[in-house]
Formats: C-alpha cells, structure tokens, sequence
C-alpha cells in the first residue's frame, strides 16, 4: 500500500518539492541558454536546444516521467515556452512587475499566495502554519546558495513572483471588460416579452426536390467573404503549420499455420504446468507468460478480471487450474486490448477473506539514511521508537504519541483509507486486529513506523492467482511476407496521388491524417514519429511519397505528403472542405425559402402551410430574447430574435436559420417580470472573463514563431 509514500510526502524537505512540483508554469529568460545554436525562434528570440532540453527535463521530473514523455508532453513544454514569451513582451511593454516586499508579503504577510498556502496549512485544522513558514524561510536563506536545495527554493519564489505578475495582467485584461449598465437594461427589457410559437421547419438537406449546384464562382465569393472564419476552423487559432498525409496501411495477421503452431505451444505449456508445484508455477509464468504480464502476489477480487476470467475465478477454488482459453483482456482496468486476443492458462494459489480497504495511524520516524537533511542517527531513531511504543503501552494515547515522537512537520499520523495491496506492511496491518499497535522497520535501515491498525472494510473472498498469458501474433514469416508486399506497393509510385489511387484501385487500407511537427506517430499507429518528421522535413514536398515504409507492430505504412497548410494562407482549394456545408446550406436557404413563400401565398394557417410544404407543425412555448433554442432547434439566433422584434401575433418569415428554413406563427405574447441588470450585466461580464482563454493564441498570432527544431525530434 502506498502508506511510506504518504508518509514521505509529509517530511518539511519533500514539502518544497511537492510545492515546486505542482506549479504551473516556469518562467525563465530566453537569453540564459548555454550553446549558440538555434533550436527555435520566437519573435525573433532565439531558443537554444539546451534550454529546451533543460526545461523538458525539469517538467518530466515534475510528472516522474524521468525522460519518458510522449511528444505531446514535448509539445506541451515548448507551447509553454511561447506562452512565456507572449506574455513577458505584454507585461513588459505595460511595465507590469512584483517587488520583492509583495514576494516577501506572499510568503510571510497577509496576502499569502495560494501554492504557499497550500503547502503551509496545518491539516488537522485547516489553518495556514505561520510559524512553519517562517522556520521554513529562516532555513533556507542560511542555506548556501549553490546548495541544491537553495536553487529549489529560489526556483520555487521565482515562479510565486511570476505568477503574481500573471495575474496583475489578466486582472487588468479582465478589469476592462465590462457591460454598461444601459445595454444591460435594454436587454433586460427585451427579455420581458415571452411569445407561444408554432414553426414549419423545412432543415437542410431534407427536401429532395430541392437540388443545390455549386460553382466555383460560389466557392470563390464565400471564400473572400469567410477567410478569417475559414483560418479560424482550420487552425483553431494556433499559429502553427499542418501537414495532411495519406497512408496505405498493409497488417499482418495470423496464418492457419500460425495458429496451429500458436496451439500447439499453448498445449505444451498446459501439459507442464499441470505437474508444477506453485513456486515452479511462479517462476514459469514470469519466464514465459506475455505482454507484460508478471506474477502478482496481491490478493485481488474476482471483479478485478475482465470477463469471461471474472465467474472463472470467482467459482474457483485454492489450487484450482485455469484451463487454456482466449481473451481479449485479463484485468478489468486494462486500456490497452490486444489485435488478435491471447490465451491465458493459471492456477488459483491460495484464497483469503480480506478487506479492501485499510486504514492506519503511524509516527514516523526516520534517520539518517532515509534523507542527509534528517540528524536523527540510526541509534537515536531506535531509540526514540522504543520510547513511543513505551509510551503507548503506559497509556499514552496515540496521538499524543505522534504529536510528541514523529518526526513530521505536520503531525499527521492519520494515513487515510488505502486499498488493500502487495508489500509486507500491507500484510502486517491486514493480519492485526482494528487497534493494535506494531513496529514496522524502514527499508535500507532507513528508520521506523510505529503502526496504529483503525480501521478496515468488510471482508470479502480475495485469490492469489499465477496467470500465463500467449500472445496471438502473426509468425515472423507472415509479418516478412507482409512487409514485401508493401515494399511492392511502394515502389510502383512517385507521387501521392497516384498511390491513393492505387490503393483504392486495389481494396488496400487508406488512412489520411491532420498532423503538427509534434505529432507523436500516424492517427491510430504507434512507434511512427519517424514518419512524421519525414512529413515535416524541409526536403519534402507536396504529393511526395516516402522512400521508406514505416513499421507499427505488424502493420507496414507507406506515407505521401497530401497537403500543406501554413496559417494565415489558407489556398481556396484547402478551404474547399470546409466551405461545401455552410455554402450548401446558404444556397439551399434561398431555395428553400422561395419554396416557404410560395407555400404561404394565400394563406395564413401554419397548419396548411406545413401540409403545403410536407412538414409537420412543431409547437414551442416560452421564446424569449435571451433564449438561444426553440424546443428541439437549438442556436437559433436569427429566428428568436426574429420573434422577439415582433410586437404582434401571427405569421412571420421564412428565416433563414442555423439547421433549416422556418415560417413562425407567434400565437401569444405575454409580459413576464423584467430580470434583474445588475445580474444580467454580470452574466455577460462573466462571459467575457471566461473568454480571456482565447487571448493567449491571440498573442501568439501577432508573433512569428519559428519551430523548425522541433520537428528533427
């Protein structure tokens, strides 16, 4: 159980770093890199590898990463870095900044920052530990500045300066936003009006009898007309360049001599574990057994297995042999399902009754060798542990006993409720009663806990299970057979074109994917950032195909480069996709309309106009101004507000709406109470505090950013 973590994360050392840790931003200066070259520019800045690096490294340990991020994470840090360089550039020219007194004042006045309030408040009383604080300052500032723990700290007041200084920013961003006082009134007063429709809805797409023909003169004119919208659906205000790729995907599967060969393994491996003893199964299913899975000595519930695995185990006995069967998946919390399933073999070891649950109090009380910052010496912890489980005995409560023995700055003997796991402090609080009180000795002679058990769940039958798992896999002949035939596939084209062509020609899988120069690999296939980077390199062009085909567990991927989009320069021939279903939409608007006006001549019944049209009446009650629905059609804006500004009952339209043409009979208006302003004016202000979100890619638009580096990673 995760109890000496939770303990660790409770010592006066690690509640800096755990501060440090969940910042959410570093900010550092652009020019202190230490090599010359140029990884990256922003606003004609220069960013350097190692600084990148260096900041890549800081946030993987954050996350305990330990340089295993993924390249969204990569991303994620170098969009960081611009961000920082937006905003230092508007805080700058606006002469925004903290002095040191307000950077004393949030750790020891009376406006503490949040991240120093969290990690300075007493958890037994949720009150902010002054006093913590202050011992907390005084031994850092007689620190060594070239101490380790020194730069922490002093990293850790920087990014408390910074964020200080973020925030006077968008206070001030947000401080201008503001409704008057008349536009909300007016509002108010158009929301008194409360009209009873009936609606003819002729929706898009729906009349066969109404045929659209578009021109390319139509996309021209709506491409002129719409170019900001069209950058903006496109790139999503995100300053930064998207490469469209084709991919014909070529996947092995396995043989009927695969799996005859697969089977007649399977066998073989049941035929021997049936003469094991359960020590020899532990050792089999940790040499042989696949995808990752390792013999497991935690008890767990039979709900934890995936099913069929679940009524298996639950109606098995201590000693019981699983009998070899395919799945998909074994435990129930699996993400990852396999292509072509596994077989799984086992034996149920043992059977308890156990809780799920545990919950215990412990005093902590490390040495020397847990952390060089503690004093305390191996002698001196084991003796202060005696002396607490002295105390205990003498009738000392168990607390008074923390307060007095732990070494913890906050005296938290309290570990909370844990799940019931692997590890010999789980089992030594599993197998003592609700209330005993035990000694259990560090790892490495690190120090000691003194252990108060207080509480756990109900019992319930746990297994010990040893499972074998046998990938289904395609055979390495199969796989190399499979490879040929992409190589083939790719060798008989030049261009991109002509292998969609040819792959659609030949029923073989095409895929087409929207990349950025930090994409981790192809839509749906892993281990392909290769083929990426050959997206973006500098040398590739459009309609190119690669040279090369691209390995994803056994599939094979020949890649061509489609298409370019650069912000800003979106060509009418990429915008094409984006353009055909609003323009078909406003062009069948017209048509459909005229076919609403010729069925409203003569007429002023709703009813025969929808028989007229073929449609059914749709009633709605309720439409008010700041209404952005009418029943079942919702962002209507131009047919609300089409019945808002009307004073009178009966026929209007058609309008032109969002989903469809309407013709609206306004059956009833009634008066309702006028809304409160002060509250509407703050709605709308809110609304406009939350939409400060989009200001950052607005900033980054007005900059040029160069990210050729990050596409060579």
């Amino acid at each position: 159980m995760g109890i000496i973590g939770s303990i660790r994360k409770h010592s006066w050392v690690a509640v800096l770093i755990v501060g440090i840790a969940i910042v959410a931003f570093i900010i550092g200066d652009l020019s202190k890199n230490n090599r010359t070259e140029t990884f990256a520019e922003i606003d004609g800045n220069k960013v350097t590898y190692d600084y990148y690096q260096r900041r890549l490294t800081e946030r993987e340990k954050e996350n305990q990463m330990e340089g295993n991020s993924n390249y969204a994470f990569k991303d994620a840090v170098w969009q960081e870095i611009v961000q920082e360089r937006v905003l230092d550039k508007e805080m700058n020219a606006l002469g925004i900044n903290v002095s040191d007194e307000e950077v004393s004042d949030m750790f020891l006045g009376r406006f503490i920052h949040p991240w120093v309030r969290q990690q300075f408040t007493n958890p037994q009383t949720g009150a902010f530990d002054a006093q913590l604080m202050n011992n907390v300052v005084r031994q850092y500032n007689d620190m060594p500045d070239t101490s380790e723990m020194k730069q922490q700290w002093m990293k850790f007041q920087s990014q408390v300066r910074d964020d200080r200084k973020r925030n006077k920013y968008f206070t001030m961003i947000v401080a201008g936003l503001y409704m008057p006082n008349k536009i909300a009134d007016k509002i108010a007063e158009m929301s008194t009006k409360s009209s009873d429709v009936r609606l003819a809805v002729l929706r898009y797409g729906q009349s066969p009898d109404v045929k659209v023909e578009l021109t390319d003169a139509d996309y021209q004119k709506y491409y002129e007309e719409h170019k900001k919208e069209l950058n903006y659906s496109m790139f999503r205000m995100e300053n930064r360049e998207i490469r469209e790729v084709a991919y014909a995907v070529f996947t092995a599967q396995p043989s009927q001599a695969d799996m005859q060969e697969i089977e007649s393994e399977v066998q073989d491996w049941w035929n021997q574990i049936q003469t094991m003893d359960n020590n020899a199964i532990i050792d089999f299913a940790n040499m042989h057994s696949q995808h990752g899975y390792i013999y497991d000595s935690t008890f767990m519930s039979s709900s934890d297995f995936a099913a069929p695995l679940d009524t298996v185990i639950r109606n098995a006995h201590a000693g019981q042999f699983i009998t070899p069967r395919v799945v998909n998946t074994i435990m129930k919390n699996e993400r990852m399902r396999l292509n072509y399933g596994q077989y799984v073999m086992g034996k149920v070891l043992a059977t308890e009754m156990r809780p799920d649950s545990l919950r215990a109090s412990v005093i902590f009380i490390p040495n020397q060798n847990y952390h060089n910052s503690i004093p305390t010496t191996v002698e001196q912890a084991a003796a202060r542990r005696d002396s607490a489980m002295a105390s205990i005995k003498g009738g000392m409560t168990f607390e008074e006993a923390v307060v007095k023995y732990s070494i913890d700055t906050n005296k938290l003997g309290d570990q909370g409720w844990t799940p019931d796991g692997p590890g010999e402090l789980n089992w030594m609080i599993v197998h003592h009663s609700v209330g005993d009180v035990f000694n259990y000795d560090l790892p490495n002679d690190a120090g000691h806990l003194v252990v108060k058990v207080t509480g756990k769940t109900t019992p319930v039958q746990k297994y010990r299970v040893a499972m074998i798992s046998k990938e289904i896999v395609p055979s390495n002949t199969t796989v190399n057979a499979v490879r040929d035939d992409a190589n083939q596939f790719a060798s008989q084209y030049a261009t991109c074109q002509a292998m969609i062509e040819g792959a659609q020609s030949s029923n073989v899988q095409l895929r087409n994917a929207m990349l950025i120069a930090m994409s981790d690999s192809l839509t749906g296939y892993t281990n392909t950032r290769d083929a990426v980077r050959w997206a973006f390199d500098e040398k590739t062009l459009t309609n190119a195909i690669s040279g090369e085909i691209y390995p994803s567990d056994f599939s094979y991927i020949v890649v061509g480069l489609r298409d370019v989009y650069v912000p800003n320069k979106l060509t009418l021939d990429q915008a094409r996709p984006l353009i055909e279903q609003p323009l078909r939409n406003e062009k069948e608007g017209d048509l459909l309309a005229e076919k609403a006006k010729k069925a409203m001549q003569g007429t002023q019944d709703i009813n025969v106009i929808a028989s007229n049209l073929g449609v059914t009446v749709d009633t709605v009650t309720g439409v008010t101004f700041n209404a952005d629905r009418m029943g079942q059609n919702s962002m209507e804006y131009k047919a609300v507000a089409t019945i808002a500004a009307k004073n009178t009952t009966g026929l209007v339209g058609p309008v032109k709406g969002s989903w469809g043409v309407y013709v609206i009979n306004i059956d009833n208006n009634s008066k309702v109470e006028k809304g409160d302003v002060n509250a509407i004016r703050m709605q709308y202000e809110r609304i406009g505090r939350n939409a400060t979100g989009a200001l950052i890619p607005v900033l980054k638009n007005r900059i040029k950013v160069d990210d050729s580096g990050l596409r060579r990673l």
